[in-house]
């Protein structure tokens, strides 16, 4: 699954509002004493802690293999456009030679006595 943008960003911090909302509510209506209240609403918060570090490992995961691939990518696209230079060089000097083979050499004239 990727995520577009900041999609995985929205979806920890709604992941963490969730569960707030959700200890606050369960502590409202809950038929315990104070001390129990404390006491599940902390092992609620650690596990909602935990799984949240899981997530954000796990987004982090996520993108050092986008970083990997894009430099992938552009290590690829730098070799391509350095080929692509290289043929280029390779056409241009085998135009030259063509060009020079191409021209026809000087006519050599014969020189009159009188010239020299």
């Amino acid at each position: 699954m990727e995520n577009n943008g900041n999609g995985g960003s929205n979806f920890l911090t709604g992941f963490l509002l969730g569960g707030f909302i959700g200890a606050a509510i369960g502590m409202l209506f809950a038929p315990k004493p104070g001390k129990d209240v404390r006491d599940n609403l902390r092992d609620e918060s650690e596990e909602l802690y935990d799984k949240a570090k899981e997530e954000l490992n796990r987004l982090k995961e996520e993108l050092d293999g986008l970083r990997q691939k894009v430099s992938e990518t552009l290590e690829k696209g730098k070799a391509a456009f350095k080929d692509e230079d290289l043929v280029q060089e390779e056409r241009d000097f085998e135009e030259e030679i063509k060009g020079e083979e191409e021209k026809p050499e000087p006519k050599k004239t014969k020189r009159s006595k009188k010239s020299e």
